[in-house]
This record gives C-alpha cells, structure tokens and sequence, in this order.
C-alpha cells in the first residue's frame, strides 16, 4: 500500500534525471552470435554441448555489457509434454535462480522422456533452435536466424511469432489479459508502482502462453532478473539484465490452455487450498481513526445484512507504523484483542497487515532480535542497510540468510498469538522504500520526511546525496559489474532500478547481490512466514496474502493485484489481472473491490461489486484521503452486494470444489472462455465475460450507464441463475443482449451441469451449517453431471474426504466416488432446471429408499424438490 499516483512517479523520475526506456529493438541486428564448438555428449536426460562467440573483430559484441565467449547448452527431454532447456556460461559465474525453496525447487530427472510430444533441433554455426509439438509438427519456439547476444549484464534471445499472435502471461502488469498492439514491451521486474497502465508491479512472472489455431503451448523462462519481453514484427524477444537462458517448454498433447496451466503448475507447485473461511466477503481500509471505526464497519455490515466474513485492519493499528506493536491511544491493546474475541464469537475473522521493513528504533524489540541474529540485508561495506519505509529508517531481513527463519518465526508467532489471529497480510515486500540507497545509516531515531511531500529542489537534493553514497559503496563491491545503472535500462515503471526500493547494489547472505533476486524476496518471504504461521498453528491452512510474488508463490499465498484506482478502465482491467493470476498459478487472487486509489462513485462501486463478490479472493479496500466506499453506503451497493454475495454464498460448495480441483490439478478457479472452448477464435479476445469452473458463466456490466450487456455464449443451452430462463446458442460468434439494472449481474448456468449449493447466511460457517442443495441443469439430452468435494473445511491434513460424481440420466441422479468424509450435511433440496422440451417441468416426483416427493413447479421448466434428508455417507440413486 503506497499512496504514490502513477503521475507522481513520472514526475520523479524525469525530476531525478531518468527517464523511461526508449529501446531501438534492432539494437543488436549485427550480432555475431555463437556456434557449436565441440562434442555433443549425449546424458540420461538429454544432451550438452558447447557454444564459443563467433568473434568477427570489434563489432557485434559488448552492447550493453561483457561479452561472455563460453556457453553451456544442457537439454533436459523432462516429460512427455515439457522439455527444459539451459543455456549458462561456463565458468557458471552468471547468477541463476537458486534450487531451493525460496527461489525454485527444480525437478529431479533422472531418464529421459520415452515419447515426447516435442522435437528439439538446433543448427550449429550459427547456434539457433527450434521446439516442435510433434502431434502436429507446429513450430511453436524458433530462434534460427535471430540475434544471439549472452553478456554479464545482457541477454538477448529472439522466437518468431505469428503476426496476429494469442499471448497471454508475462506479468505482473495491469493490462488486458491478451497482449494488445497498445504496449508492444512487456516488463517484468517486481516494484513497487501505484499500478500504471501497462507498467511492471509487484510479481514476477516470465511465463507466457500461445493460443496458435486452436491449440495451446507454453514458454517459461526461469529468471530472476529484470527483463524487457518484446512482442513486435513477427516476433518475441527476451533483453534481460543477466543470468542465464534456462527455459521450460510445455507442449501437452491434448493442446488445451487448461492442460497447459496443469502442466505449468505441475513444475512451480499446485496453488494452495484455502479453508472455506477465505472464500467469504473481506473488509478494509487504509484510514481507519481508531478502533470503534473498525467496530462500527462490522455493525453497519450486520444492519445491512451484508455477508461480512472477515474484518482486516491496514497499517493504521500500529504503533508509529511499526510491526508487531498496536497504537496505545487509537488501538489499544485491550481493545484489539477484545475485537479479535467477538469477531471469533459471531464466527468472524480478524486478519492484520505485516510489512517487510523493520524500524531501526533503539527501543524496538524485533530490530534488537534481527541484529542478533545476523539476518538482515546489507550494504556492500558490511554495515546494517538501512532505508525508509513507513516507521522511518528501516532495516530488512535476509530471507537467506540461516538465521531467518527462526528469527521470524518468533516474531511472526508471538504477534500471532497476542491478538489471536486468523492471518496475515504482506505489503511492501519487493521490498519498497522511500529512499534510494541506505539513507538512515546512523539516524535510528530520526523520523524522516516522506520524499514525494517535499519540494522539487529538495527531492533532487536528496536524490543526487543517495547517489553519490551508493556510488561510494561500489568500492566494496567484487564485481565489474554496474549492479546500480546498468547500461541496457529496462522500462521499468519507476526508472531508476533502485527508486522506491532496496538498492540493487545491496548484499544478501553469500555475497549475492540484491540485483540478482530483486524479484525472488516476496516469494521467498512467503515462504519464510508461511512456515512461521505453520509452527504457530500446524494443524490450520495458514492465510497470507501477498504483494510481490514469482513463479510458484501460489503455494504459499494467495496476491490481491495491488493499488488500483476507482476508475472503469480498472474495473475492466481488473478481470484480466485476475486471469493472469490463474495462469500464473496464484488461483487465490483478485483487486481492490471499488478501487484503491481516487473516490468511487456509487454506480461504479455498484458495478464493482458485482465482480468482486466473484473474485476468488474477494474483499473492498480502499486508500487514505479518499471517500469512504462500504457497500452498505449506498443502496444500490448495498442491494447489488447482496444480490451478487448470495449467489456466490449459494455457489460456495461449488466454489470450494474448484479450489480443491485448482490445488490438485492445477487449473484456474476463474477461466476465460476460450479456456474451456479453444476451438471458438472468437472468444480468444472476449475479457468482459468469464467462467467459473466449467458451469458457471458472468457477463458483468463494466460501462458506467449501461442497463444491458452484449454478452456470447459457448454453443449449447444456458440457463438464467435468478429466473431459470433458456438461453440457446448456435453460434458462439453471435451476441445476445442481456438485460442488466442497476443491482443485477447476468448469471448463467451451462446445461448439463450439476451444481452443489448452500442455503447463503451471513457468514461461511452458518452458510455451511445448512443442507446441500443439488442444481440440476439439463442438456438437450436430458442429462447432466457435477462433482462436489468435502472435507472439514480447515485442517492442513485431513482424516477423511469425500469427492463426489453426480449424474442425472434417463430420469435417474446418482451419486459415486469416494465417501470419506462422515459429517457432511445431508442434499435437503433438488432443483432440476430445462432439458429438451422443458424435460424439468414436467417431472412430478422422485423416490428414494421408498419414500415419495412431489415437486413443485414455480415455472414451466423447474422442478423442485423439498424436504429431503438424503445422507451424502455413501452411493446413491434417486428415481423420479
């Protein structure tokens, strides 16, 4: 959270002297490239072999850095479907992305895959390669005839592309899901940005998928170092700013984007399962004056008989904005944990925010704690780094340092447990600050002015002294390396690599370079305070949700996409961002409801609303200094909110299902269309509409005024959620206007589908304490299936579990599969909707274990069921 506006942060940097890039992309047209120059040796996974520079005198070599003339070329044949291939130096002095658990376990191979569905083919003078899916022989990687350029500070690698290509990934950038011709670079270096349009923020994510005629692939390459991906003239290319080439290729044979996404998180790690209490309704702000704030929100919630599940409170809480400390005046202790008792009392939640930087106060026990135990980031001298951040000066941890953990650990546990927690929330852990440079070194009790507040002279002032201090610290530094300003400058959002956070040039444990894993240290401290909310309580999923985050962060955390504005473009936006978190393997993701930055109007929070009542992290939040945005504020939110928060209360079985499948599996809880129809061209630039799962299809307003909504349908039927009306489509081109007021948002079922649902209360656990009600909606042959997934809905490692296949046929329902979990509540009610001639509305009865019901018939097509009392223990099957 940072109340920095994108404006202000143009302003700086062309104040502060540097500028966005401005990249001639045939910079390196003349390269000289590389050549194979020796034995392939053939391994149990693969091949190897060696690369030497083509050294033609001077020229082609030593744009942006030192040329490196030695590479490593290692092909690992991994799995039938993902192929991995590294191209490093030598010497191995590169930086790569450590193997371990706080960069990216990789996996252990030991044979090479019998029967791949790639072909790798490589020339050799000069080097280039190709990856072919060889179900049906397309090309989906090629670097033959493209620039090779491999220096300390620079890599260059080029694939050809269709001219019209499908991309979607390489992120973290508010930006449509599909990469559009507006901004043809895409940069990807965590930072903290005040999320501007299509400019790199907080996550790191150098995955990307093509959509080619129907048919799926996907590339990731394994960097933690800033990059530029171009997307122009036919072609992708990658300018990062060191490492290596190591890239993962995913070519599943059955060429869908949902078996891609599998696949994707086969290798970073399946996203974690969230305990049904997450799934609820959030609530925050940055702002709150005092507790009874905080106390009144939750009350105006009740009135309002708005679902409220969880009650969060920002950096507000703390004592001069430190970590693990209350403000004794406006939220005193006594009063917090009386908070955190009656919340739990009417089955509500309390969750806090932690920062990443530690306050060098003199009188501040977790700094104390971190300076003994050797676990925070340095400057290139050995001294204690020290920045600013929301307390002042501050230092940070180390995550890799051996120390850390434990260190953590106990501050993490002991913070826990004074205020009896339900999780965590991590800001500002790219890590942000608000100097440049170690700009509090022997200033520990000072309280620092905030940069953007002062004066243009003064800032540059301050700028041009942090400069020339972390100029003097390169004396201590053992590299050639400009590890500040390189020569190659990515266009990241905030210019200067080091502006607004830890200096590059900073010093982690085994002399490695902040430049180096700038984008590993959300990730890593996700991993670090997950295993300290573990040993606080390990027998719970443990809840944290993050800011910056890297390839496989998922497993840990859920991410809300950041500081948004209350703008329709955002509301817009925010749909793609969500989906590329599906993609990227963080499932448990979504934005600000209403909009972070800048006042919402009540139409737009309304419309907001409705879509975030579906994000699968679904919370309002909102800035500082802006209007206050609850939806209870305003009726037509507060009615939209209820419409919207019933059905997905009601849909919470469902929903819960497709998290257990998401961390099984892999797939996205939220799925574009075309991820379920990859056939349809039509719907691979469709990101107005979306999909649950398979079955449930959201055709959000999201233009300010609008009473309607153009919205396509995958051919087949769907039903109305709210009036079970048919919708029959033939064509899945064709558009069909959906009518929409104020407080309602188009909500259709797939015919053939069977969906579990609850009775919608006001919080989870009364919502759950209801019976099933089984949603049987009819295809055209009269039938349909569905699956629901149980268990106790909270524990880490579950005694038992049931996974449910329902299906409907011939006028029989019946229910197969795993029957582990003995407390699930009973099916209290059937509803079958639609079928061929309005099948549903015609059936009269049902019978189970000889008792008999009838239906009622509260439209022609539907079919209502009653009273029931059918245990979901083991099989079933109900006659009507």
């Amino acid at each position: 959270m940072v109340q920095l506006k994108t404006s202000l942060l143009l302003a700086a940097s062309c104040l502060l002297g540097f500028s966005f890039a401005e990249i001639n992309y045939d910079t390196t047209a003349n390269a000289n490239g590389y050549r194979v120059s020796g034995t392939v040796k053939q391994t149990r996974t693969g091949i190897t072999f060696p690369l030497s520079f083509v050294s033609k005198g001077s020229t082609g070599k030593d744009f942006y850095g030192k040329t490196i003339d030695d590479l490593t070329v290692t092909v690992d044949y991994e799995t039938e479907d993902r192929l991995h291939v590294l191209i490093t130096d030598k010497a191995k002095e590169q930086y790569l992305v450590p193997n371990s658990e706080l960069g990216f376990e990789r996996p252990e191979v030991k044979r090479r895959a019998r029967h791949p569905n790639y072909e790798f083919k490589y020339t050799d003078n000069p080097f280039g390669f190709q990856v072919i899916r060889t179900s049906d022989k397309e090309v989906v990687f090629d670097t033959m005839n493209q620039p090779l350029v491999f220096e300390d500070q620079y890599i260059e690698l080029t694939t050809v592309l269709p001219a019209d290509a499908n991309i979607y990934g390489l992120g973290e950038i508010t930006e449509p899901f599909r990469k559009d011709s507006i901004k043809n670079v895409s940069t990807i270096f965590t930072t903290d940005a005040s999320t501007p349009l299509y400019g790199n923020i907080y996550g790191s994510h150098p995955i990307y998928m093509e959509h080619r005629n129907g048919a799926s692939h996907g590339v990731f390459l394994l960097s933690g170092h800033g990059m530029d991906v171009f997307t122009v003239n036919g072609r992708l290319t990658y300018k990062i700013l060191g490492g290596g080439l190591e890239f993962y290729f995913f070519t599943p044979k059955k060429a869908t984007p949902n078996n891609f996404v599998s696949l994707y998180t086969d290798l970073i790690g399946k996203p974690f399962l969230p305990s049904l209490w997450m799934l609820g309704w959030h609530q925050c702000r940055y702002g709150y004056e005092n507790i009874s704030v905080v106390e009144d929100v939750v009350k105006k919630y009740k009135e309002a008989d708005i679902p409220l599940e969880a009650a969060w409170i920002d950096i507000d809480y703390m004592d001069r904005f430190k970590d693990f400390t209350v403000d004794p005046v406006n939220f005193p202790l006594e009063e917090m944990q009386a908070l955190s008792k009656k919340l739990h009392a009417d089955g509500q939640k309390f969750v806090t925010m932690v920062d990443a930087a530690i306050s060098t106060n003199t009188s501040y026990g977790p700094h104390d704690r971190l300076l003994a135990s050797g676990a925070f980031v340095k400057n290139p001298d050995g001294t204690e780094y020290a920045g600013q951040v929301w307390p002042g000066f501050t230092a940070f941890p180390d995550w890799w340092h051996p120390n850390a953990q434990a260190y953590w650990t106990k501050e993490i546990g002991d913070w826990l447990a004074l205020l009896d927690l339900d999780g965590l929330w991590i800001d500002m852990n790219e890590p942000s600050a608000f100097c440049t440079g170690s700009c509090g070194t022997n200033r520990t009790d000072e309280t620092p002015p905030l940069f953007w507040t002062l004066p243009e002279a003064e800032q540059k002032a301050l700028f041009d002294k942090w400069q020339v201090a972390l100029e003097e610290q390169n004396q201590y530094l053992n590299t050639t390396r400009d590890l500040i300003s390189p020569n190659y400058a990515i266009a990241n959002s905030n210019g200067n690599l080091s502006f607004h956070g830890l200096a590059t040039s900073a010093q982690f444990h085994g002399d490695v370079a902040f430049y180096d894993i700038k984008s590993l240290y959300g990730h890593a401290m996700c991993k670090v305070t997950r295993n300290a909310i573990l040993e606080h309580e390990p027998k719970k999923r443990p809840f944290l949700l993050t800011r910056s985050s890297f390839a496989g962060t998922g497993k840990s955390a859920g991410h809300w996409t950041g500081d948004n504005f209350s703008q329709w473009e955002y509301l817009k936006l925010s749909i793609g961002t969500v989906l590329s978190m599906q993609l990227f393997g963080i499932s448990y993701s979504g934005a600000d409801t209403c909009g972070f930055n800048d006042n919402a109007t009540e139409e737009l929070c309304t419309r907001w609303s409705q879509v975030g009542a579906f994000y699968p992290f679904a919370r309002n939040h909102n800035n500082k200094g802006q209007v206050d945005q609850y939806p209870y504020l305003w009726e037509s939110t507060a009615e939209a909110s209820r419409v919207a928060l019933g059905a997905r209360y009601a849909m919470l079985p469902y929903f819960y299902t497709l998290h257990e499948e998401s961390s099984r599996v892999g797939t996205g809880v939220w799925r574009p269309l075309f991820f379920e129809y990859p056939a349809e061209a039509s719907f691979v630039k469709n990101e107005a509409q979306f999909l649950l799962g398979t079955d449930v299809l959201l055709s959000p307003v999201l233009d300010d005024g609008a009473r309607s909504v153009e919205a396509q349908f995958p051919v087949g039927t769907w039903y109305d959620w709210f009036t079970s009306e048919r919708v029959e489509s033939n064509d899945a081109s064709n558009k069909v206007s959906l009518p929409a007021n104020l407080t309602q948002i188009p909500i259709h079922v797939r015919g053939g589908a069977i969906v579990p649902l609850k009775s919608p209360k006001y919080t989870v656990g009364e919502t759950y304490s209801t019976p099933y009600t089984l949603l049987v909606v009819l295809d055209d042959t009269n039938a349909a299936a569905g699956r629901l997934y149980i268990d106790d809905g909270d524990s880490l490692v579950q005694q038992g579990t049931s996974s449910i296949n329902f299906s409907f046929k011939n006028g029989k329902l019946q229910a197969s599969g795993k029957f582990g979990y003995d407390a699930a509540e009973p099916i209290g009610a059937i509803k079958v909707v639609g079928g061929k001639n309005n099948y549903a509305g015609k059936l009269n009865q049902l019978s189970i274990r000889g008792k008999t019901f009838r239906a009622s018939h509260p439209s022609p097509n539907v079919a209502e069921f009653s009273g029931l009392s059918i245990a979901l223990e083991h099989p079933f099957s109900v006659k009507f």
